[in-house]
This record gives structure tokens, sequence and C-alpha cells, in this order.
């Protein structure tokens, strides 16, 4: 079976076994498009789910003691065997039951190493052979940034099943670790990476039951890949078969000692909590560097008697000075300090005896985390008044503090700038009333001042607090118009972060206004005005009054004696973005985000989060051609950047994922940019929440892979939503509601329902053509679109027209040269083809393989 072949019947079997039994006959019909063998295959695959009663109810497996040697074949080696596209090369692990080789691929389609995995054992049991059949489909379905990718498998001529999977060069997470001393910050951030890796799988129904740092393994660029998935539920016995037992006697125990939870080791049920209770002791490792039981040498039921009956050491007891300073810290009493409170309280929470009082998920695990390092109340403390009042009265000084500091900054480099004492003193007195004023909205964020308290909350949003502050500014500063005009600019940019765009947009009018009045119109605050109010455009939709703005913005700032550096890169890369990705002017964009990246890195102190986007938009630009190396470059180093801080910087690598999954898609890799953008947009929606306008986008774009893939339940769940979410804005962004509409179209003529195709189609037409001419993108889609459902509707030659037209439009604007150029002129290509133009075909493949030799 080929590859795609596979991805495909992967994919379906996903959709179908999640699918009510009673549907799941006409959905494979549907699926399957009158191909019995894939029926055949997927019908197979979900009778072997429904026997294994689940995934979630096996226990690990692994080898205790000296003799696993007695359960692999002798003398069998597959290195120096050719297995498909790979050549096996050396041996590097054995264990349990199974060989891990390394190997690369011999097929000269490109250079890769690869980890594979083989079966030692077993040869003669039908059940182990199915079993490892059955682990090939589980971890098909494990596509994620964070698990060690499955690539291919297969058996040999002789009948070895094996795995070809990504090959990890990396160190064990508390290795990687150390040999770098993380700061406990650092630490954290790192370790929620494989919360999501694990909260992943758990989402596939795949519990790992082996979770160790031998299996958490982190590349030198500092990204986690979790290893070993199911191959333990692989040797496991089948509960059916009545293996277990057989099993047992050859020397195998349901666990991993140290690790596993008080209820492996009793051989009880294991479930997602299983996995929150490993997690549990590797966090203790990664913040101690010690372990919660001392079990080294122990037996089994040694082991049983001390998680059943001790508890697990406290924190503190486990710090040495030499895990300190592998922190950071100068001695052991720092550190000891450091993990005090609310971070033993998360980690004894997850090894808790009894499962069901554990984090209910990993997820769980991973937001209470990240309230700790954002500095909110954590789950697992007792929810106490004093402790919900001493936490709300930490960010109120942080925040009140932050804005103070960054409004003498601005002060004082005004003052100095303009060299007068009495300017100077009147600036100060401007900051002392916004300060105080700020000081007394934050002061008076009491819970008793909202009605919302009778509802049964006990804390106040932040988006209650500006509503109350924006009612009260036009009344307690009226005779201030310069302190208004700051609170009008403060507020507008908060309002844009809670969608309410409508409402930013008067408010930084209203500031470009004062400003002007108060300061003149070549002021700095007015640039400041222009610039956030384009890019309040760019979010909306209105590229054209976006582009106008930034380009002003920008020739204000280059025209001042010391521009401030933030804002210009800023600009630099807001209108590369536009330039660049929205309109496809290559050359300028690459200019732009060029200098900005430039800028940037020449600092002392870079500032990562700007400095990752400006990588993320170059990438982005740079995939409209046919440079990969320099697209995937950029990329990867606006990953690297954002890793630095990726609790801070969640919502810039979300987009950083999902353009890198767009350029990989328009290379026809449509299941790793799946991956990449099912990532972006989680790592998104727990920035901005499931309804904001930035998760539609996301949404639409994940959308388009599906598509492709031909997996049209899932897409049309992920467009309907991003209609949904279009239809409440306001104003509404069309651009992108006109995209989402183009998507439904595409499903639903993929699904035979070409009436309500054009439906969709001819309303997302109209919503573009609303937009006016910064649309070029869209708009060759929405021509292709239209020519395949009058193709479907044998309406040859309207059909050919449309598609001319989107070839017309991207050589006209694009260029020749451009990706999307060549892929609309092998569309066309092939149309000629199928419709009895084999002229016209030659010509055109011709023209657009020479385009593509000059592109490179």
């Amino acid at each position: 079976m080929d590859n795609a072949r596979w991805i495909r019947i992967n994919g379906i079997f996903d959709l179908v076994v999640a699918a009510d039994r009673a549907r799941r006959a006409v959905l494979l019909r549907e699926l399957a498009a009158g191909d019995a063998t894939i029926v055949a295959e997927v019908e197979e695959l979900v009778a072997a789910a429904d026997r294994t009663n689940g995934l979630l109810d096996e226990p690990p497996l692994e080898i205790l003691g000296s003799g696993e040697s007695a359960f692999l074949v002798p003398g069998r080696t597959l290195v120096d065997r050719t297995l498909g596209a790979y050549c096996v090369t050396r041996e590097i692990g054995r264990g349990g039951m199974g060989v891990v080789y390394e190997g690369v691929r011999v097929d000269n389609q490109f250079h890769q190493r690869v980890a594979i995995k083989s079966l030692g054992v077993g040869l003669d049991r039908p059940e182990l052979h199915w079993r490892f059949k059955r682990e090939r489909q589980i971890l098909a379905g494990l596509t994620h940034p964070n698990i060690a990718a499955l690539y291919d498998g297969g058996a040999t001529e002789d009948g070895i099943p094996y795995l070809v999977m990504e090959f990890v060069p990396g160190m064990p997470i508390d290795e990687w670790c150390n040999t770098r001393q993380l700061s406990i910050a650092q630490r954290l951030d790192l370790f929620r990476q494989v919360c999501d890796a694990i909260q992943f799988a758990h989402g596939k129904l795949v519990v790992h039951r082996d979770l160790k740092p031998g299996n958490v393994l982190v590349t030198a660029g500092g990204v986690v890949k979790v290893l070993d998935f199911g191959i333990a539920k692989l040797l496991s016995p089948d509960s059916e078969t009545g293996l277990a037992s057989d099993i047992t006697r050859e020397g195998l125990a349901p666990l991993t000692t140290g690790y596993a939870s008080p209820e492996q080791a009793r051989g009880e049920e294991v479930t997602v909590a299983a996995d929150v209770y490993s997690l549990g002791v590797i966090l203790y490792r990664l913040l101690t560097g010690g372990s919660p039981y001392d079990v080294t040498g122990k037996s089994a039921g040694e082991v049983l008697s001390i998680l059943n009956t001790r508890p697990p050491r406290a924190l503190r007891e486990a710090v040495t000075d030499g895990s300190a300073r592998q922190r950071g810290m100068d001695n052991a009493q720092r550190l000891r300090g450091a993990l005090a409170g609310e971070l033993e309280a998360i980690v004894m929470m997850t090894l808790r005896k009894e499962p069901e009082r554990r984090y209910a998920s990993v997820s769980a695990l991973s937001q209470d985390l990240l309230r700790y390092l954002k500095g909110l109340p954590v789950h697992a403390q007792p929810d106490t008044w004093l402790y919900r009042v001493r936490k709300f009265a930490q960010r109120q000084r942080a925040l009140v503090a932050a804005t103070t500091i960054a409004l003498l900054a601005l002060i004082g480099a005004t003052a100095f700038s303009l060299r007068s004492a009495s300017l100077a003193r009147e600036e100060a007195r401007r900051a002392t009333i916004m300060a105080e004023y700020l000081r007394a909205i934050v002061g008076a964020a009491d819970p008793s001042h909202y009605s919302t308290l009778r509802s049964g909350r006990s804390d106040v949003t932040l988006s209650e607090v500006l509503d109350s502050t924006l009612a009260r500014v036009e009344r307690d500063l009226a005779s201030e118009p310069r302190v208004r005009a700051d609170m009008y600019w403060t507020l507008g940019n908060a309002f844009r972060v809670f969608n309410k765009h409508a409402v930013a947009a008067l408010l930084l009018d209203s500031a470009r206004i004062l400003h002007s009045q108060t300061l003149g119109d070549q002021s700095l605050d007015v640039t400041r005005d222009i610039h956030y109010g384009a890019l309040l455009h760019q979010e909306t939709g209105r590229s054209d009054l976006a582009i106008v703005g930034l380009r002003d913005a920008l020739a204000r700032y280059r025209q001042m004696p010391a521009p401030p550096d933030t804002e210009v890169t800023d600009v630099l890369v807001s209108l590369g973005q536009a330039l660049g990705v929205g309109l496809q002017q290559r050359e300028e964009g690459v200019a732009l985000l060029t200098e900005a990246e430039r800028r940037e890195q020449s600092r002392a102190a870079p500032r990562w989060a700007l400095l990752g986007t400006a990588q993320s938009a170059l990438g982005a630009t740079l995939l409209s051609g046919t440079d990969v190396v320099a697209t995937d470059s950029a990329f990867a180093r606006a990953v690297e950047s954002y890793r630095h801080d990726s609790t801070r910087t969640r919502a810039e690598l979300a987009f950083a994922l999902l353009n890198w999954g767009t350029a990989i898609g328009r290379r026809g890799n449509h299941l790793r940019a799946v991956a990449l953008k099912r990532e972006g947009l989680h790592s998104l929606q727990q920035v901005y929440g499931p309804t904001h306008s930035l998760t539609a986008v996301f949404q639409q774009r994940l959308g388009e892979e599906l598509v492709q893939l031909d997996s049209l339940t899932a897409a049309r769940l992920v467009v309907d939503s991003a209609i949904a979410i279009q239809g409440t804005l306001a104003p509404r962004n069309y651009l992108e509601f006109g995209i989402a509409l183009r998507l439904l179209g595409a499903v639903e003529r993929k699904s035979g329902n070409l009436a309500q195709a054009e439906r969709h189609l001819t309303r997302a037409r109209a919503m573009l053509d609303s937009m006016g001419t910064v649309r070029t993108v869209p708009q060759i889609g929405i021509h292709t679109e239209f020519s395949r459902l009058l193709e479907a509707r044998n309406r040859v030659e309207p059909a050919r027209l449309e598609l001319e037209q989107a070839y017309a439009t991207a050589r006209d604007r694009l260029g020749p040269a451009h990706v999307l150029t060549l892929a609309t002129a092998g569309h066309l290509a092939d149309f000629a083809a199928r419709h009895g133009d084999p002229e016209r075909a030659a010509a055109l493949r011709k023209d657009s393989a020479a385009m593509g030799r000059g592109a490179r």
C-alpha cells in the first residue's frame, strides 16, 4: 500500500470510528467513494478497535531483570537490509520485545535519518502481528509537533513487522534542563510542551503509560519530542485472548519503576490519570532534581507497598545546593523558597494516590502551571478569600508599576528632547494625573463593586474594568484634553484585544484629534495614533487603509531625529506583512522584513516576540516563491525566537505555525500542514478563546488543508464554526467571511451538493468584490473554485473562462514566477488536457517549467 493511500485510509478510519455505530456503514461508503478495498480495510480496523474495548484499560509492559535477550529471535538483525525506501544502518537500542535501528532514506527523493522499530519476538503469534498493525494506525493518528512522527511501516519479506519513525537527536528533558541551567519558569515552559503532546494523545484515546525522562527528549533547538507512544500497549496482553498470565510469566510487569502510578503498580484499570501521575513525577524531578519516592533497587512488592502507603516527599526535602545551582540559584534555601506554596501544591495534586483526586486532565495541569506563571490563583491551592485577595493585589501592583514606569519613561524622553524645564514639569504633572487615575481605576476593581458577584463569580474581568473606565474618562478628565487623549489611546488598544473593533476605532481616532490639537500634527503621539489605527484596519481586513496608514507612520518616524526604535521596527514588520503576505508584493515585503530582523538582532537584548514576528512574516512572504530553504529557515528562526518566552508569545507562535503549515501545504504535504495548523489553532485559542475573530481565521486556514485531504466532515465543522464567529463581528470582516464561504462552497461541491455550493460561492464573490482591489489571492481562489463547480456541471466553456481569469490575475498581479501563478497554470493545463486541447496544455506546462527554473 502506498503512503498516500494509507493516509486516506487513516483519515477515513478516524472519522468512522468516532461516529455513532448506526451511522458508520453509511459514512464509510460515502467517504470511500465506491472503493471496495478501502471499505474492507477500514471495516477491519474498526472491528479490531471495537474488539480492544478501548485503549485506556491496558497496562504498559516493561522487562524487569536481565532476561530480555530470551525474547528476541537469536541472530536476527535488520542491519544493512532495505525496507521500502529506507536502508537500516545500525542498531541503536533494544529492550522488551523489540529492537530499534537507525536508517536513512535511499530512494533519492531527499535525505532523511529515521528510527526503525521492529518486532523481535512473537513472530508466530497472529495476535501480536495484528496489534503491530493496529499500533501503526494509532501512531499515524498522533501527528503533533511534540510527538515523534510515524513515517511508514510494513513487514519484511520474512514477516518481521516494522515501523519507520522520526529520528530524534536529543537529550532527556531533565538532562537538557540541567546542562543549560534553566530557571524554574523556563523549565515549566518546556514542561508545558510535554503536556500539549500528551493531551493531544489523550484526545485520540491513547494513554502513554510509560512516561519518564528517557521517553521525553529535547532537541538542540529546544523542541520537545515524546517517544514510544503505544509501544507498551502493543506488547500488553489482550483482555479477550487471555494472554495476560502467559506474558506475565515470561518476566513482564505492568509498571516502569519510579514513574508508574499506584493503580498501575496494582495492575488496575489505567486511565488518563496515570499519565497525570507520571507527568507529576517528571515535574518533581525537573523542579528539585530528585524523586518523590526512593524505589531504587526495590522489588516489585516493595515498590507497590511504597506507592500505596507512603506520602511523597515534600519538594524541599529533595533539594540540594547542586540542584539549586543547576536552576540558576545560589543555594538550596533560595530554591526551597521558590518551590514552596503554589508550585508544591500543583506537584502534590498530580501525585495523589486516588486517581479521581488528581487533575482531571493534562490540560488542567498545564493551565494551572500557566496561571502560576502569570501570577493568577492556581486551582491546586485552597480557594480561600485571603489567597484570592493576595493574588489580586499582586496583579494590581504589577499593572500600576508597569504603567507608571512606562509613562515616566515616555515623559523623561519627551522632556529631554524638548529641553524645556517648564514643559518637563507639565509632562510630569500630566503623568501624575494619569498614574493616579489608573491607580484609582485598578484599585476600584473590587468584586463587591460589580453586580456579577451576585451570579456567583468572585473575580472581575479586565474587560469589565475597561468598560467601567471608558464610561468615566469623558466626565473625570473633561479639563485635561492631553491626559484624555492618552487614555483614549490606551483604551483603544485594549479594546482591540477584546475584539471590540468599532469602539477601538472611535477611541484611536479621538486620541489622534486631541493629540493633534494639544501637541501638533507632527508629534510622536499623533504618529503613534496613526500607526495603531493602521493596525486596527489591518485586523479588520481593510488592508488598503492599513497600508496608507503604515506608510504614513513609517515616513513620520524616519523624519524624527531620534525615532523610538520599537515603533519603527513594529511598523516595518506590519507594513512588510501587509505588502509581502497580503498583496504578494514580495520584493518590497522582503526588504522591509529583512531590515526589521537586522535591526532587532543588532540589539544587545533582542525583543524575542518582535524578532520572531519579523522572521515569521518573512517566511510567510517567502513562501510565495520557490526558495524552500529560505522559507523554512525563516520559520525555524521564528519558532526558535518564540521559544525563548513561549508562555508569553503563544499567539505569535501560533501565527508562525499557521504560516509554516501553509508553506508546507502548498508543497502538497497537507497532512503535515494540518498538524502545524492544528497546533497553531490550539495555541491561539488559549490566548484569545474560541470566539475571537482570529480563531475564525485560523479555523479557515485549517479548513483549506482538510478540503485538500477530502476530510469533508472535519472541514465542514471548522468552516461552519468560523462562519458563525464571523457573523458576530462588528464591523464584519468581509475578506475573511468571503474566504470562509468559498471553502464551504468547495466542501459542498466535493460532497455533490452543487446548488448549495453555487449559493456559497456567489455570496463569497459578492463579499470579496465589496473589498476593493486588495484581494488578489482570494480572488484567484474564487475563480478556481467556480471553474471546478462549472466543470462538475459540464459547463466546460464557462469553467475554462473562470480558470483563464484566475491564471491571468495571478500572472499580472503576482508575477509569472509566483508559486500561485505556477499552480494555477498547472490547473489550467490539466483542464485543457481533459477537454481536448493538448497543445494548450503542453504550452502551459512548458511556460510553467521555464518560469519555475527562472525563479530558482
